[in-house]
Order: C-alpha cells, then structure tokens, then sequence
C-alpha cells in the first residue's frame, strides 16, 4: 500500500498501524487515504469534529497519489484490526 501524499510504500496493513498510518483523512469533506506518518505529522490534524483533515495552509495543493485499495474497504480493513486487537487484549 502506498501513502497517497508521497507515495512510500508499506508491505503489511497490520505494519501500516504499528508504525502508525493514518488509515483516512478528509480535505473538504473529500476523503482521502492512507497517508504515512511523516506527512501525517506535518500535514493532517484533528478537526473539531474529531477527523483527521488535512491542514488549511495545504488544502488544494496536493497532488495525491492514487490508492490500490478502495477506500471503504480500507476503513473496513482497519476497524477490523482494532477490533481484533482490542479482542485479543481483553481475552490476554
């Protein structure tokens, strides 16, 4: 999977959120995903309503790099995992 900001890659969905990756964020009510933690870092916040979004200063000048996942599905894959792992904790 490739961050859709600058394109670096991850192998594994599961690697993606050890090293924490951001599994979607919105920029105009626009959804996009995933996004690597550097640019996450430095380009995306939390918005009031508890999303991630990109920050104002950098609406309408990215350039995002295409996904190889649908997006519905990615949230999908994501909640999955958390899930799992919230599972596995309480039954540990």
């Amino acid at each position: 999977m490739k961050c859709v900001i600058c394109g670096i890659e991850a192998d594994f969905i599961e690697e993606r959120i050890d090293l924490g990756w951001t599994p979607y964020f919105y920029e105009a009510q626009i959804e996009h995903g995933p996004a690597c933690p550097e640019c996450s870092e430095v380009l995306l916040e939390m918005d009031s309503f508890g999303e991630m979004g990109l920050k104002e200063r950098y609406r309408r000048k990215i350039n995002y790099k295409e996904t190889f996942v649908d997006k519905a599905s990615m949230k999908g894959i994501f909640i999955q995992i958390a899930i799992q792992r919230t599972m596995q904790s309480i039954l540990n």
